[in-house]
């Protein structure tokens, strides 16, 4: 197997992953960003190699390359350069970026990927990521589909990364009371405030496969979260004061659990008449989980590439990914029923 190169390897998620190719033995990993000292940092405790690259810096791209079959690029990119440049030399991407814009325009490279024999995997991690292999597999036997609701619950006690933060602050927007819906999570959970939000999954759903009816909701797991205060969060996050302040909080305080769960239900037909689908999953630490897929999606992906730009429920089943889940005691769940 050739070479793994991770940007922004040496952060909050990207060491993650090294971490967790590094433990599986079966590539050389190599983590990459702008900054030497970082970068050498992490690759000595990990026992991994590294590179100096800056993005902004096309002659820094090729020393990084060298020896390396796949990419994974854990910052959003300003622009489809580098992605470009990757697939056009043929090799393997992967971006765990949960911002539309983004996804959209490396999707606009897959006609020059198919013919240069590159292959580019999108929407890897928690949402989007298992959040559209559940949607997909929500939907399985139903002829006709009427409505997809997905549930993201993220933990105010997990160890979130800057950027991580600041995109959620990003897109938070302020809500109406009837926006604030209780939702559940798990089988037996107790149902959470959740708010509309634009994780980059329902919009995949609809443009790639047409699925009709997606809407994805975030809740936070936290006891100081009422459907009040998250009205109240969401309507403050863009108010710079107080965002400041809520980003230095969420770096140093920890006000909740590290919960991170999902759930899907899917309303259709199928030849039987009406079905209510519906699949959860509930694990811990967003970061961890996003990671685990990123690992098993490179790890997977020689025996599953074809040339192209593809997103992860386009590869691969949620099954593909239930036994490393279920390693990191991650539970699925699933309950089928006729609906009313």
């Amino acid at each position: 197997m050739s070479g793994i190169l991770i940007i922004g390897g040496y952060g909050h998620v990207g060491h993650q992953i090294a971490a967790g190719l590094q433990g599986a033995g079966r590539a050389q990993v190599r983590i990459a960003g702008r900054d030497a000292g970082r970068a050498a940092a992490v690759a000595a405790k990990l026992g991994c190699g590294w590179a100096v690259m800056d993005l902004r810096q096309p002659e820094s791209w090729e020393a990084a390359l060298a020896g390396i079959g796949t990419v994974i690029v854990c910052i959003d990119l300003p622009d489809a350069g580098f992605p470009a440049h990757v697939l056009g030399r043929g090799l393997a991407y992967i971006d765990i970026s949960a911002t539309d814009s983004v996804l959209r325009r490396i999707e606009g490279l897959d006609a020059s990927a198919r013919q240069q024999g590159g292959c580019a995997v999108l929407s890897v991690g928690l949402a989007p990521g298992l959040s559209n292999l559940m949607a997909r597999a929500a939907v399985e036997g139903m002829g006709q589909v009427e409505a997809v609701s997905i549930g993201v619950l993220l933990g105010l006690g997990d160890a979130h990364g800057p950027a991580a933060v600041d995109w959620t602050l990003d897109n938070l927007r302020p809500v109406s009371a009837a926006d604030v819906r209780m939702t559940g999570f798990g089988p037996e959970a107790t149902p959470v405030p959740t708010i509309p939000f634009a994780f980059a999954d329902q919009l995949v759903l609809a443009r790639r496969h047409a699925m009709a009816g997606v809407t994805t909701r975030l809740g936070l797991a936290s006891p100081l979260i009422t459907r009040g205060t998250l009205r109240l969060l969401a309507g403050l996050a863009q108010r710079p004061g107080f965002r400041r302040l809520l980003r230095w909080s969420m770096a140093r305080f920890r006000l909740g659990s590290d919960r991170a769960s999902l759930v899907v239900e899917a309303v259709g037909r199928g030849a039987g008449g009406p079905l209510r689908h519906r699949l959860t999953l509930d694990g811990r630490a967003e970061a961890a989980i996003t990671a685990l897929i990123a690992a098993q999606v490179a790890l997977m992906l020689p025996a599953r590439a074809r040339p192209g730009v593809w997103h992860i429920e386009e590869l691969w089943q949620l099954s593909d990914f239930a036994a490393a889940l279920k390693a990191e005691g991650i539970a699925l769940g699933a309950q089928n029923s006729a609906s009313a």
